[in-house]
């Protein structure tokens, strides 16, 4: 006797019906202040972000400080809010009105005074954090010494002082003409010129005994973009001749339109065999003239 086949025990993994899915919530995207900050500290690099501490090493004390007393300051306030409509609406045990108006007044000072502190104090770590993140773009970019070496910027450190001079033919003739009159002495202080040529001409790369005076900087396109962001920075008109000065550190010591001062920098600048003051890095103070 012919018997029906066995029915399958296994059933059909189930799909969410378009009604199901319809009343699922879709996720919305949102940045939390924590995730912004995250993503604001993402630009820069741990080096920068290290080099900021260093910098700055309160900073972050001042600002817990002065966000916990605005978090103070703010319940304050609400307390405030809270006593003085309630005194208002004709609450019997509510404490006084004058007084909880003053206290309104006293918690909403100080709720803007650490409030402008703590935007004070991100607003100079910003400036800060752009500031050394530049000099960090500056110190990737690449030159070929007189002997066809070619290395970073950041190479150089604690050997050169690097000097950038920016602009036209012209403006580089002139800047090296004024270096060559204090040669010797630019080279004692370990200063290395770096010319970048903007437009249309060019200069004679360096002899060799231009080793420790003079290099050549590769991939001009990168320095003219760096260069370009300085003057954006400081508004300098794009036809102007600039230069940067940069300590032996990396970090920038002097920078300006004109003629580069080397006489200046001749007198002012320690020999790099001898120290400098002790409140400067040991590295000679320069001021910014821009």
């Amino acid at each position: 006797m012919a018997t029906a086949p066995a029915r399958s025990s296994a059933r059909p993994a189930a799909r969410p019906t378009a009604r199901r899915a319809a009343r699922r919530p879709a996720r919305r995207a949102t940045t939390t202040p924590r995730r912004a900050l995250e993503d604001d500290d993402a630009r820069y690099s741990n080096e920068t972000k290290l080099r900021s501490e260093a910098q700055a090493p309160f900073r972050v004390a001042r600002q817990f400080l002065y966000g916990a007393c605005a978090a103070s300051a703010t319940i304050g306030f609400g307390i405030a809010t809270i006593q003085a409509a309630t005194k208002a609406a004709g609450a019997p045990n509510a404490p006084p009105l004058e007084g909880s108006l003053e206290n309104l007044a006293i918690d909403g000072a100080a709720l803007a005074t650490f409030a402008w502190l703590y935007a004070r104090e991100e607003a100079a770590r910003e400036r800060q954090m752009a500031r050394i993140g530049r000099e960090e773009r500056l110190g990737r970019l690449r030159v070929e010494l007189a002997g066809g070496k070619t290395v970073r910027l950041e190479d150089l450190r604690s050997f050169s002082r690097v000097v950038v001079v920016s602009g036209d033919e012209a403006y580089a003739r002139t800047a090296l003409e004024d270096a060559e009159d204090v040669r010797e002495a630019l080279i004692e202080r370990g200063v290395l010129v770096v010319p970048v040529i903007r437009g249309d001409g060019a200069i004679e790369a360096p002899s060799a005994e231009d080793r420790k005076f003079r290099c050549t900087p590769l991939r001009a396109n990168d320095w003219l973009e760096w260069v370009a962001e300085q003057k954006k920075m400081s508004k300098v008109s794009d036809d102007k001749g600039v230069y940067v000065g940069l300590r032996m550190d990396g970090r920038v010591r002097s920078s300006g339109t004109g003629r580069v001062p080397f006489n200046r920098f001749a007198v002012e600048l320690p020999p790099v065999d001898s120290w400098g003051g002790a409140l400067d890095g040991f590295d000679g103070r320069v001021g910014v003239d821009n």
